[in-house]
């Protein structure tokens, strides 16, 4: 039996935490990233301002739903951009910032996957899952998809956190491998290994083979 092909990201919400959150509307009279960086490198708090509306609700979601905890990605989104805004001089190429931002936050939720297993292991870790994909998924979709992605967010919670990240930055953000490897902080040959990996096993446990979408 052949599994179901499925489009994943169209089928989840975005985090109502996430929906709150500032923006700014797209207007072609804002500057660009790459100008907004000279700006913010000069001084310009304005411009840290419009970097930050711009791209946090990109940055929230992304970490919210790799971390699957909302308070948690709260903490790690304040922490990827006062790290940005406080390294900025480092930043090499300033049309860059937005994947440099990514990276760091990928980074940082790495950490916290880390801080996770210890406490886990001392019996510790106290805090509930409030944003796994389960909890994002569309309430209209049927109940035998709603159980397949609930063994989904099983099968990804067991999974190396590596590969974890890199399969949903693919399957769920649905990020081209060379965007997936920049913020992974490897090569695209790397990330591929860890995805398949991931792939693997989704393909042997569940009936639904997800795909990336146009």
């Amino acid at each position: 039996m052949h599994a179901i092909a499925i489009d994943l990201r169209p089928l989840l919400a975005v985090p109502a935490k996430v929906r709150e959150l500032p923006t700014v509307a797209d207007d072609t009279s804002l500057p660009e990233d790459s100008e907004l960086v000279r700006r913010a490198l000069r001084g310009d708090r304005w411009a840290e301002d419009m970097l930050y509306r711009r791209h946090v609700r990109v940055v929230a979601r992304v970490v919210t739903r790799l971390s699957g905890r909302s308070h948690e990605a709260e903490d790690v989104v304040q922490e990827a951009f006062i790290s940005a805004f406080r390294d900025l001089h480092r930043l090499r190429q300033v049309e860059s910032f937005r994947s440099w931002l990514l990276q760091l936050a990928v980074n940082l939720v790495h950490r916290r996957f880390r801080r996770r297993r210890l406490l886990r292991s001392l019996g510790l870790d106290r805090e509930q899952d409030d944003a796994t994909l389960l909890q994002q998924l569309d309430p209209r979709v049927d109940l035998e998809l709603h159980a397949e992605i609930g063994k989904l967010d099983d099968l990804l919670r067991r999974r190396p956190t590596q590969e974890r990240i890199a399969w949903m930055l693919r399957y769920v953000e649905q990020y081209r491998l060379e965007e997936v490897a920049e913020a992974c902080g490897c090569s695209v040959a790397t990330v591929k290994r860890r995805i398949a990996r991931t792939q693997e096993r989704v393909l042997a446990h569940l009936s639904i083979d997800f795909v990336v979408g146009e």
